[in-house]
């Protein structure tokens, strides 16, 4: 019985790891930070279009699990793009609490959007950086 009760705690812990700091706000702030709009755009050969207000990739949206009718429906959809970040960032959040030497649990937005600009890898990458700390001013 403890067994069973320990696993009924580890998944409401891990449940909180989106529930608590992914929070409504700190999409608003994301989709602030990242000042996409309902139209898909390349910014170069060298860099991945880019869709929605979250900017989100083909390489990010296949990460989430390709949610909606296609790509660039589901990331100019506000409903579904945020659904998109949601799963991406479950997916990925443990990965990146171990980058930063933290529990899941412990995650901020912050580190949210290293995880959304850098990649699984994101976290760990000093580029990733800046976005993290303007993102501050935001969720005061």
């Amino acid at each position: 019985m403890s067994k069973l009760y320990s696993l009924v705690i580890l998944c409401l812990a891990v449940g909180l790891v989106t529930s608590q700091i992914l929070t409504d706000e700190c999409l608003s702030c994301i989709r602030q930070n990242k000042k996409g709009s309902n139209t898909c755009s390349s910014w170069s050969l060298m860099h991945s279009q880019t869709c929605g207000k979250y900017l989100i990739t083909h390489s990010f949206w296949n990460d989430c699990g390709k949610r909606g009718i296609g790509f660039s429906e589901c990331t100019n959809d506000n409903q579904c793009a945020g659904e998109c970040m949601r799963t991406y960032f479950r997916r990925y959040g443990e990965r990146c609490a171990k980058q930063l030497k933290k529990e899941p649990y412990e995650l901020t937005c912050a580190d949210y959007i290293r995880l959304h600009d850098g990649g699984p890898d994101g976290c760990s990458k000093r580029d990733t950086l800046p976005n993290a700390y303007s993102l501050g001013f935001c969720m005061d």
